[in-house]
Formats: structure tokens, C-alpha cells, sequence
């Protein structure tokens, strides 16, 4: 693949990642900016707290049509390394949005959606892994890190004699990493014991 491609393919992905879905539908819904409420996170958790689960259930289905969309173009321009490229340019969006000022979400539902794109094996494993954590310990921050730190870990495992895994290993380090450092406060509190619970039970403040 060359350089261009790979350019493109993040530009088409960010572009489609920018679209951040809580805060569109918060505004268009609840007359504020869902940043500016509970965790002041772009993202499912804190929409289902502050707004409901009406309004979430568009959250979730506008962020996992941008994710499928981008992930899907790249694998049918370029194959699986493409839909990981082309998908995490859509994390990268989703994160620090193009049209919002550079402020989103932590890329879990994106970056979820994209590796159910990408093979349903690692999916699965790492659902697995997110629904046991949480179940046990009530914190979706924990279960959203430990299953995105396994993804690159298992593509190794799958694609060992793949001769794009070395590259796609890479790729999903570095967003491993980066949806990690997005969860940097919430490792401080979960260190600490602090770290809110999942509730299905809404924030109505």
C-alpha cells in the first residue's frame, strides 16, 4: 500500500470519525452540548447517564454507522490493513473532531466496531473480556481498556503469517495506546477506588 493511500484512507476515515454523535444529538436533543454535563465525555456512557436512553440510542447508532462506514471503505479499497487504517482514522476523529473543536469521545464503540469489521474472532474475545469486567466490577472503563490493550495481541496471534501484521500489530498498539492515554483519568480513579459504576439507573441532575 502506498503512502498516498494510507493518507487518504485516514482523511476519509477522520473526516467520517469527526462526526461525533453525543454531541449532535445533545444538542439537537437536549438543547446543551453533552460536554459540558456529568464526565464532560463525548460518548455512550455519558450520554446514557445524561440524556436517557432515547437520545443514546441514536449515539450509538451514529457512531457505529461512521465506524462501519469507514472501516468498510478501507477494506474494499485496500483489504484488511485498509479497514484498520481507514478505521482508526475514524477513532482519531472521533476523539479530537474535526467540526467540534478538537474535543470528543474515548474511541471504544468507534474502535469496537472496526475490529468487528476486521474479524469477528477478536471481537468476540475481546466482548467476552469487557462483559466479564464489567459484570464483575461494575466499571466500564476497565473493561473498555483491558479489551482494547488485547486487540493488537490477538490480530498477532490470528494473523501471524500475515505479511501485513507486523504493520497492522503496529497500527493497533499505537491505538491502544492512544484510546489508553483518553483513559488516563479514569485509571487514576479506578487505581484509587473512585471510578464510577454503570448504573442502568441515569444521572438525572
Amino acid at each position: 500500500m502506498s503512502v498516498t493511500s494510507c493518507i487518504i484512507l485516514i482523511a476519509i476515515g477522520y473526516l467520517l470519525g469527526s462526526i461525533n454523535s453525543a454531541i449532535v444529538v445533545s444538542k439537537v436533543f437536549m438543547g446543551y452540548d453533552i460536554r459540558s454535563k456529568g464526565s464532560g465525555n463525548a460518548g455512550l456512557t455519558n450520554s446514557y447517564r445524561c440524556m436517557g436512553v432515547k437520545p443514546t440510542v441514536f449515539v450509538l447508532l451514529g457512531d457505529i454507522a461512521k465506524a462501519a462506514v469507514a472501516s468498510v471503505v478501507g477494506g474494499m479499497l485496500c483489504g484488511p490493513l485498509g479497514t484498520l487504517i481507514c478505521g482508526s482514522g475514524a477513532i482519531i476523529g472521533h476523539m479530537f473532531p474535526l467540526y467540534f473543536g478538537f474535543k470528543g469521545g474515548k474511541g471504544i464503540l468507534v474502535g469496537g466496531t472496526m475490529i468487528a469489521v476486521f474479524d469477528w474472532r477478536i471481537f468476540c474475545i475481546i466482548m467476552l473480556f469487557f462483559f466479564v469486567l464489567v459484570g464483575m466490577t461494575k466499571w466500564v472503563s476497565l473493561g473498555s481498556i483491558v479489551a482494547t490493550v488485547l486487540v493488537p495481541f490477538l490480530t498477532i496471534y490470528f494473523y501471524w503469517d500475515d505479511a501485513t501484521m507486523p504493520v497492522m500489530a503496529a497500527l493497533l498498539f499505537v491505538m491502544a495506546a492512544a484510546v489508553v492515554y483518553m483513559h488516563r483519568a479514569n485509571i487514576v480513579r479506578i487505581i484509587h477506588g473512585e471510578e464510577n459504576q454503570f448504573s442502568l439507573h441515569r444521572d438525572k441532575k
